[in-house]
């Protein structure tokens, strides 16, 4: 049992890693369209190849791993702590319902710990700065973001980023305990059913 925590993190960063393969890419081209620099889907994805080929993808691919495996390591150990918390207070499994609360709070603390960390990778991917200047890395862009406001500046956008993503967690961990509910009832012997819920 005292291992969980750590399998939690390690668990949700390996999976992190495997999606940003495919999660890089089609945030490159949404962050430069809706930055203005390709004004069509079909032209960000000619521009991207022609500029830097098919690297220019996973520009970003770094700054975007430095952010999700804080993110996983915090969500999920906020999360799993805060059900087993709730169920033994309450002294039966949690709904639901009430885990998607749980995973609402660990979705929102992650977010707003891990603003700094998506600013730097939005401004990489765009590519350049307010000014129409390119960055030239993870390390110029973090220089270049303090020098223009300090602290304040890697913490731009915290409040929406914190909301949508607390409100997404809520709908992804309410559905998730929601499917397994229905799985663990309708697809195992009853007798099995409870001992699974406890379990779970």
């Amino acid at each position: 049992m005292q291992y969980h925590p750590f399998c939690y993190m390690a668990a949700s960063s390996c999976g992190e890693v495997a999606a940003c393969w495919i999660r890089v890419p089609t945030e490159n081209v949404k962050q430069k369209m809706q930055a203005g620099v390709y004004p069509t889907t079909r032209q960000a994805l000619s521009g991207i190849i022609g500029s830097k080929g098919w690297r220019g993808f996973y520009v970003g691919y770094t700054s975007t791993i430095m952010r999700e495996i804080p993110f996983s390591f915090i969500q999920f150990p906020i999360y799993e702590t805060l059900k087993k918390k709730g169920a033994e207070t309450r002294g039966r499994p949690l709904q639901p319902f009430e885990s998607a609360f749980c995973g609402s709070i660990g979705g929102g603390v992650s977010a707003a710990i891990t603003t700094p960390f998506d600013v730097i990778k939005t401004h990489l991917m765009i590519g350049r700065d307010g000014k129409g200047v390119p960055y030239t890395g993870t390390t110029g862009a973090i220089r270049r973001i303090w020098q223009a406001g300090g602290i304040s500046m890697f913490f731009r956008g915290v409040v929406p980023r914190t909301v949508w993503i607390a409100l997404g967690g809520c709908v992804f961990f309410g559905s998730y305990e929601t499917a397994k509910l229905m799985l663990v009832e309708n697809l195992l012997p009853e007798d099995d059913v409870e001992e699974l819920k406890q379990a779970f």
